[in-house]
């Protein structure tokens, strides 16, 4: 699905491109590389290929796999698209021992606990080939990224800010969604110290499109919802989290499908 000139969205659970359990994955192309941002949880991957495909794209020519934090549902599939397409996986410098071992992550038992997995589930290590960190620059093709580290979601969690189109697009991860939601969570490597140190990061990039891991993005005034988000961590009164929400939909929606 193209969202902008040179980006687009191919897998996702709530725009219903791949399996209820990814996140929102999305495809840049800087003409001679491309590079998928976020994997999904893995059980997605032939979804993630057909709409590669249906926009127009050989999976083969996949350069680049972006892991935008070291959360299975964001990197699931990172190891068999590596293996179907050649593309190499960059990681968060932070994150890399769970991409390596899947089981340190701090939300695995949880998710394991709460039957958030399907049965039989067994978890894919991903060793990046590559990481990168804070003020990062790195090329895909035309397509410039900056990396923006900004902890708080976890301690490696990071957005990428590039230029499309005229636009300037940032992709957040679980960091800032709509309306100024955060991924606020009560999990070993959260830290609300750390978000209200590291949001003013984004606060005077100028964004137009808001791209998060989860849920809907926007196209313009992208700037205003992570406006929004320091306002409310600069509060006494605890901010919106977007996964709260979530839980709900899980409830109520995510469950059944699983079971089908």
């Amino acid at each position: 699905m193209r969202i902008g000139e040179h980006l687009y969205l191919v897998g996702s659970e709530q725009f219903g491109l791949s399996h209820p359990l990814d996140c929102n994955c999305y495809l840049i192309d800087g003409g001679s590389a491309l590079a998928l941002v976020d994997t999904g949880f893995g059980l997605g991957v032939d979804d993630i290929l057909a709409n590669m495909q249906a926009d127009g794209f050989d999976p083969a020519r996949l350069t680049h796999i972006l892991i935008t934090h070291a959360h299975y549902g964001h990197f699931g599939g990172a190891a068999e698209l590596r293996e179907r397409t050649g593309a190499q996986i960059g990681g968060p410098a932070l994150g890399a021992d769970i991409l390596r071992d899947p089981y340190l992550e701090p939300g695995m038992r949880y998710n394991i606990k709460f039957d958030r997995y399907p049965p039989g589930f067994e978890a894919h290590a991903c060793p990046p080939d590559f990481v990168f960190d804070d003020g990062d620059t790195f090329a895909v093709g035309d397509i410039s990224l900056k990396v923006i580290v900004v902890q708080g979601h976890t301690k490696d969690s990071t957005c990428f800010l590039f230029e499309d189109g005229g636009k300037r697009g940032l992709l957040t991860g679980d960091v800032v969604f709509y309306g100024g939601k955060l991924g606020l969570l009560n999990l070993e490597g959260f830290s609300m110290d750390d978000y209200r140190r590291d949001i003013h990061k984004l606060t005077d990039l100028g964004v137009d499109m808001l791209l998060p891991g989860h849920s809907v993005f926007v196209l313009r005034r992208g700037q205003s919802h992570i406006r929004r988000a320091a306002h409310k961590l600069g509060d006494f009164v605890m901010p919106e989290t977007f996964f709260e929400t979530n839980e709900f939909m899980w409830e109520r929606d995510y469950l059944k499908v699983m079971s089908e």
